[in-house]
């Protein structure tokens, strides 16, 4: 009896402890940006798609991490693209500017997640989208964060082989 009273004392301080240990604000944000697709057209025409990049993203962080689920969309109407990713990031180090309280945060990270790709070649089709990430996060309000990137993601379609894109976003924590 007294063991497992032992037992469960020390199973709940130790939940606390990792609840502690694991808290985290959540997020929910929107980025634009510019990507580059290198692509293949149906008759083996090498070609670089440009276009802006828009999409939505909601996540969790706290002073060591990021975990973040993000839609983005591109294309016009001769070639669309449709992401889904999940991003992982790790902020290298954080800087407090005394003067604003404004918080400094560079990341690098990975994802992985899924494309859609299509043309007016008729081309439809989907796979694995994968790669990696740099940036640097601000936090200047309690509720609001700033965030610019570099990602860099490889595909395993036939018709697209990788995606570069600039995204600059903007996060509100709840």
């Amino acid at each position: 009896m007294l063991k497992r009273i032992l037992l469960s004392s020390l199973l709940i301080v130790t939940l606390s402890d990792a609840e502690d240990s694991f808290s985290s604000e959540r997020f929910i944000g929107i980025e634009v940006g510019y990507s580059s697709a290198d692509t293949t057209s149906a008759i083996d025409k090498k070609s670089i798609s440009k276009d802006i990049e828009y999409g939505f993203h909601i996540g969790a962080q706290n002073k060591e991490w990021r975990t973040t689920v993000s839609l983005s969309l591109y294309g016009d109407k001769k070639k669309e693209y449709k992401r889904t990713m999940l991003e992982f990031d790790r902020f290298v180090w954080a800087s407090l500017y005394k003067k604003d309280h404004i918080v400094f945060k560079p990341y690098l990270g990975g994802h992985i997640g899924y494309l859609n790709y299509t043309d007016e070649g008729g081309i439809d089709e989907s796979g694995l989208l994968y790669g990696a990430q740099a940036g640097l996060a601000w936090n200047v309000l309690d509720e609001v964060d700033f965030d610019v990137s570099y990602r860099y993601s490889i595909s395993d379609l036939s018709y697209v082989d990788d995606i570069g894109s600039f995204v600059f976003g903007a996060n509100y924590i709840y």
